[in-house]
């Protein structure tokens, strides 16, 4: 046997070395998880109706999406979300559902105060219904027979 020989024998091995399991990510997830957990919970607390919910919390900043029924609830869940200890940012991709309208024709002797009293039971909301019609009416005091304006289920 001669030297390479033995050299060749003897020689170790290098097997690598299993990576070590990453401790630091695994409580950061686990910490991010029980974020979530409670961000999910102030928005369940909220009690709205809110289709296809997305939640996702990272670097302290949650990411919202969905469906919901209404500016207010939209503007409730970013009010709430703001309030999470923790959260220094809300990215609000919230989508506000068409509200429910029907078309009303103006008829002789209308005005918006008298529709507005015959739909919502309150002659003020007439407001409301000029603001969300003012691509059709340029006063709230001139309307014209045959004017076609949009009337919401609700106010």
């Amino acid at each position: 046997m001669g030297l390479f020989d033995f050299l060749k024998k003897n020689k170790k091995v290098n097997t690598p070395t299993p990576p070590k399991p990453d401790v630091s990510a695994k409580a950061d997830e686990m910490i991010r998880q029980q974020k979530l957990m409670v961000i999910d919970n102030t928005i369940a607390a909220l009690g709205l109706d809110i289709e296809n919910l997305n939640i996702d919390f990272y670097n302290n900043s949650v990411t919202v999406s969905g469906l919901v029924q209404s500016d207010a609830d939209r503007v409730a869940v970013v009010e709430a979300l703001n309030t999470v200890d923790g959260v220094y940012s809300v990215d609000d991709r919230l989508e506000v559902a068409a509200p429910k309208v029907e078309i009303y024709v103006i008829q002789k002797g209308d005005s918006l105060s008298k529709i507005a009293k015959h739909y919502y039971g309150d002659p003020m909301k007439y407001k409301e219904l000029f603001e969300l019609n003012k691509d059709v009416l340029k006063d709230p005091n001139t309307i014209f027979p045959g004017q076609e304006i949009k009337i919401p289920k609700e106010l």
